[in-house]
């Protein structure tokens, strides 16, 4: 996999792009990590300045960090729609529009509130009318999401629908660090430094995924046009020759 990507998703300015976002990932998981590290031994200093670099907590320079490259990949493929009058690409812009508002204002929990008040929810099935609020605007934009990536890939390019599941691929991952680990968090026990783990893995994980997705963007939006690389074609090849070497 890693020969493949040097192969063939290589490019200088990516490149370079790509390891500063990763590298600041790095810097900050490390620096929640050695900041909660020294809370733990109780060493006699003023605390208070680390709640700026903790990865979990919003408004911190991480969290700031995570809604620039929300913000670089709406831009990216408003550049792409309507400079280079791409096909596709709306569902896509809508989700990390969202994926911003959600994280930088927490966009479901004020439009949860809102519907619920406006629309006279009172709770049931064991849920506050709060929660029923964020359920429906789940599926209000989860609706929205759906039908806008349908059409679009049922009248997407072939390059279109390749690429559509390249990012698909890596927002899996992002989702799997955001969702899939916080939830089996819930259920980890053990002691402080078992939890910081599973805090650093969760919010690290997503930090770094997000920046697999920012550095994917970048390079399709600079690509030469005649370039037909894609990560759907390296899965595939791959997962008929696993197959076929299984039947055998």
């Amino acid at each position: 996999m890693l020969s493949f990507l040097k192969t063939h998703f290589s490019h200088p300015k990516t490149n370079k792009a790509f390891w500063i976002l990763i590298a600041l990932d790095i810097l900050f998981i490390v620096t929640h990590a050695v900041f909660i590290f020294l809370i733990f031994i109780r060493l006699d200093f003023n605390w208070s300045i680390s709640e700026s670099f903790l990865i979990n907590i919003d408004g911190t320079y991480p969290e700031v960090f995570q809604y620039l490259k929300y913000s670089l990949i709406v831009l990216l493929i408003i550049y792409m729609k309507f400079k280079k009058k791409v096909v596709g690409y709306l569902s896509w812009l809508f989700i990390f529009m969202l994926l911003l508002l959600d994280d930088a204002l927490r966009f479901h929990e004020l439009f949860g509130t809102w519907v619920a008040k406006k629309l006279n929810y009172v709770p049931m099935f064991g849920l506050r009318a709060q929660d029923l609020g964020e359920l429906t605007y789940v599926v209000i934009f989860g609706s929205i999401v759906f039908f806008l990536m349908f059409i679009e890939y049922r009248v997407g390019t072939k390059d279109y629908k390749k690429r559509c599941f390249d990012i698909c691929l890596l927002f899996a991952l992002f989702l799997f660090f955001g969702i899939g680990i916080d939830l089996l968090h819930e259920f980890v026990r053990g002691n402080r430094y078992v939890q910081l783990s599973m805090l650093l893995l969760e919010d690290g994980g997503e930090m770094i995924a997000l920046s697999f997705i920012t550095w994917y963007f970048l390079f399709i939006t600079i690509k030469p046009e005649d370039y037909n690389h894609y990560l759907y074609d390296y899965l595939f090849k791959n997962g008929i020759h696993l197959v076929s070497h299984k039947g055998t």
